[in-house]
């Protein structure tokens, strides 16, 4: 079995759990393939000096036979992780070695039991829909493609913009707001459902528009077809910028710029264990079910 491995965090506080887990896959006989920041700390340099080292997509594109890519961290390293991947087609599993973690499927505690179902073929494949970004400017972007969600938000604290929004040439609505989201299903667990959108299986054929902090209280989120064609326009009355972020990608564009968001024409695959399912994720992310007044859920977390 041959693994690619990304982290990029360096916590002081995993640097322990992440030595053990390469030492356990290389017992395992695993074949490693590592990124090029793990061969830049001390602790690590045994662990991969005879391994093949990758720092881009075009990197791990060059490497044959890769059965699966670990990223360790939370869900802003799997992000990063699906920039490497791309369209590659490498069935992707998130460690969790953060905080709330959606996107990962294997955390400390359970590292080595859930290796093992991956050894014997306890899995399935999920797949994972894209957002592609154009414009009809010139923007300096690393990528073009969206795990979560596309952004745009005002770069002035103390004004709202003013957004236009069309899905498949209709005019949808023209939002005053801090901002707008455009989110994959994927997507509707991050800054969408601070943002008040719905949760929305991970595998459904949809997207999300979620207004920021909407200026007109009956405006509400919106899910429309994954295949739909999104266009929209910021306006600002103190600025002619605006922000747009394409997951973790942040840039200053020009309101002059006009966005056009699809599907993007690959998808990516994630691991998904027999013994766990999303909606089992969703109750212990956001702790469904768990009544905090409960004495004994209280000493759960003290």
């Amino acid at each position: 079995m041959k693994i690619a491995v990304f982290y990029r965090k360096h916590s002081e506080n995993d640097k322990v759990f992440i030595v053990s887990a390469l030492q356990y896959l290389k017992e395992k006989n695993v074949h490693l393939v590592v990124h090029e920041k793990l061969t830049q700390k001390p602790y690590f340099e045994k662990i991969v000096e005879d391994c093949p080292i990758f720092s881009s997509h075009e990197d791990l594109r060059k490497i044959s036979d890769i059965d699966f890519f670990f990223s360790f961290g939370g869900d802003g390293s799997f992000i990063a992780s699906v920039k490497l991947v791309g369209n590659l087609n490498i069935p992707m599993v998130g460690i969790n070695t953060g905080r709330i973690g959606f996107l990962t499927t294997i955390t400390k505690k359970n590292f080595e039991q859930q290796f093992q179902l991956l050894c014997e073929k306890r899995f399935s494949i999920e797949k994972r829909k894209l957002l592609h970004l154009d414009t009809d400017h010139a923007l300096i972007l690393e990528n073009h493609f969206a795990l979560n969600d596309i952004t745009v938000k005002t770069t002035d604290e103390d004004s709202m913009c003013e957004i236009e929004i069309w899905v498949n040439e209709s005019h949808v609505n023209t939002y005053w707001s801090d901002g707008l989201i455009v989110a994959t299903a994927t997507g509707s667990t991050a800054y969408s459902l601070s943002c008040g959108g719905s949760i929305i299986y991970p595998t459904s054929h949809v997207n999300i528009i979620t207004p920021i902090a909407s200026h007109t209280l009956n405006i509400r989120p919106i899910v429309v077809n994954a295949d739909d064609n999104i266009r929209i326009k910021v306006h600002s009355r103190k600025t002619d910028k605006f922000s747009l972020a394409i997951d973790n990608e942040r840039i200053i564009a020009p309101t002059s710029a006009t966005l056009f968001i699809k599907k993007e024409d690959f998808e990516i695959s994630m691991v998904r264990f027999h013994n766990t399912d999303f909606f089992s994720v969703i109750r212990e992310k956001l702790l469904w079910g768990i009544d905090l007044r409960n004495p004994t859920i209280q000493q759960l977390f003290k």
